[in-house]
C-alpha cells in the first residue's frame, strides 16, 4: 500500500521503521497503555500511507477517536526515529505517483466511454441491434423488445447526475471536503458521501486500490489542513 504512494527514496526507511516498530513499541513507555500492542504493528502501514482515521476505524473495528489515538502515537515515533520519512508522509499531498496518476486516467477513461456509448449488447438475449433512449443511459434491444440499463451491473444506475461524476472524480483525487464538493457541484454533503462509497468500491472491484488509497490520504491531508486553518483564524483558540 505505501510503497506506491511514498517516494522511492523512502521506501528503505518505511522498511527499517516497519522491522523496528515492534521493539519500539515494547521500550516506548506510551506505548505501554495501548492494547493489544501487536495493532502497532498493523496500523503502521496505514499511518505510512496516510489513511484516514475513518479507514482505519473499520478495519480494525475500532472507534475513529481510538483509531486517532494509534495512528498518533506511530507518528510519533515516526517523526523522532524517522524524520525524514515522516515529512514526506505529511507532504503525501502534495505528489501524485505515476501509477496513481495512470490509474486515474484509465478509470476516468472507462467511465467516458461507460456514459458516451451509443452501442451496448442487450442484457438479455446479447443481440447488439440496440438503441440508445432518454438521457439515463437507457437502450431498447431491437430483438427482444426489452429495456435494460448497463449502468445496472455497476451499481451506478443508483446515482443521479451522471454529468457531474467526472468532475466529482477529480474533486476525489483533490481531497476536496464534502462542503468543497457541494458547493462546486451543486449537490449535497450526503450525495457526496453516497457517490464516493460508490466510486470507491467501483474503482477497488477494478483493482484500482492504489487510486482508492490515494484518494482517501489526499482527503485527510485536506481535512486536517482545514483544521489547522480555523484553529489558526479562530481568536478564542489563540486567545487561549
Amino acid at each position: 500500500m505505501y510503497h506506491s504512494l511514498l517516494p522511492i527514496e523512502q521506501h528503505l526507511a518505511a522498511e527499517r521503521f516497519l522491522l523496528a516498530l515492534p521493539d519500539l513499541v515494547a521500550t516506548t513507555p506510551l506505548c505501554r497503555r495501548f492494547k493489544p500492542a501487536s495493532l502497532f504493528i498493523n496500523i503502521a502501514p496505514m499511518t505510512l500511507s496516510n489513511q484516514p482515521h475513518s479507514f482505519i476505524a473499520d478495519k480494525f473495528n475500532l472507534s475513529a477517536r481510538a483509531a486517532r489515538r494509534w495512528d498518533n502515537v506511530i507518528r510519533q515515533l515516526l517523526a523522532q526515529y524517522e524524520p525524514d520519512l515522516y515529512q514526506a508522509i505529511l507532504n503525501l499531498d502534495q505528489t501524485k505517483p505515476t501509477e496513481v496518476f495512470q490509474q486515474a486516467k484509465a478509470f476516468k477513461s472507462w467511465l467516458t466511454r461507460l456514459l458516451q456509448t451509443s452501442v451496448m449488447p442487450c442484457d438479455y438475449c446479447h443481440s447488439l441491434n440496440t438503441i440508445r433512449i432518454g438521457h439515463r443511459l437507457n437502450f431498447r434491444c431491437k430483438t427482444c423488445r426489452r429495456t435494460f440499463n448497463p449502468l445496472k451491473k455497476y451499481q451506478l444506475n443508483k446515482l443521479s447526475h451522471h454529468e457531474r461524476w467526472l468532475p466529482f472524480i477529480d474533486l476525489l483525487l483533490q481531497g476536496e471536503t464534502y462542503k468543497t464538493i457541494q458547493q462546486q457541484l451543486d449537490i449535497n454533503a450526503n450525495t457526496a458521501a453516497k457517490w464516493q462509497r460508490y466510486f470507491f468500491t467501483l474503482m477497488e472491484e477494478q483493482g484500482f486500490t492504489l487510486l482508492v488509497n490515494y484518494c482517501r490520504a489526499k482527503r485527510r491531508q485536506r481535512y486536517r489542513q482545514t483544521w489547522l486553518d480555523i484553529n489558526a483564524n479562530s481568536p478564542n483558540i489563540k486567545a487561549k
